[in-house]
């Protein structure tokens, strides 16, 4: 049996288990599955969040060690997906007066997103910035470079995180020996699994019930509106 190349780990924290997959990407888009493994994940992470360290890492290592074991190879750094009761999100909206009414810039987008992703909330980290629409005087758009306004506002819709969960997942991690390639957002690798296009672009709702709590979220016109967590799952 020849050890994988090329695969990518991800790793999902879940109220009743923590889950390892491991999975290379064939020419047309699909995922082909490796591996996965998975560890009782009880008495580590309460609402999708960790409340025992050493459980956790205990976990982790667990199934990095099954994984190589199954893929017969090393493992050099994955990706981990975070939902659960840390996560909420917040509007925010960035203005800029445009004198001379001269067409809106690309340097001047990045800017405003810049400015957005400054935001400081207190106990709260961004982890994820959806882009909603500009108002281009009084036109709503979703691409505003090269339009002619004297007002652009620019409407972001912030996923934040607990930042002492944020902290203590990065700990886990650390402890564990295992290396981050990047903490992403599971409810939105959900969405781009089950919903079609369509259903983004019309508006739906996706409503998803794990153990301890349930994660909405609203999509119209293809963006992320709303997300909320709510702590209530299956053990209720």
């Amino acid at each position: 049996n020849m050890p994988a190349k090329n695969f990518v780990v991800a790793i999902e924290l879940g109220s009743t288990k923590i889950k390892g997959i491991a999975g290379q990407k064939k020419s047309d888009g699909s995922i082909a599955v490796l591996a996965t493994v998975s560890e009782d994940a009880k008495d580590c992470i309460r609402n999708g969040v960790v409340y025992n360290i050493d459980k956790t890492v205990q976990c982790i290592t667990n199934i990095v060690q099954r994984l190589k074991g199954q893929l017969k190879s090393g493992i050099k750094h994955v990706y981990v997906g975070v939902g659960g009761q840390s996560i909420h999100s917040e509007r925010n909206v960035i203005v800029r007066e445009i004198h001379n009414a001269i067409p809106v810039t690309q340097q001047l987008v990045v800017e405003m997103m810049d400015q957005n992703r400054s935001m400081e909330y207190p106990d709260m980290e961004i982890l994820d910035v959806e882009v909603q629409e500009y108002r281009a005087d009084a036109l709503m758009q979703t691409e505003p470079v090269g339009i002619q306004c004297s007002r652009l506002d620019g409407n972001f819709l912030n996923i934040l995180q607990s930042r002492r969960h944020y902290q203590k997942l990065n700990t886990c991690f650390e402890i564990a020996g295992v290396k981050l390639a990047e903490i992403y957002l599971a409810p939105f690798a959900l969405a781009d699994a089950v919903l079609t296009p369509v259903e983004k672009r019309s508006g739906c709702v996706l409503v998803d019930m794990g153990a301890d709590t349930t994660t909405v979220m609203v999509y119209y016109k293809n963006i992320v509106r709303h997300i909320a967590v709510i702590p209530l799952g299956g053990n209720n």
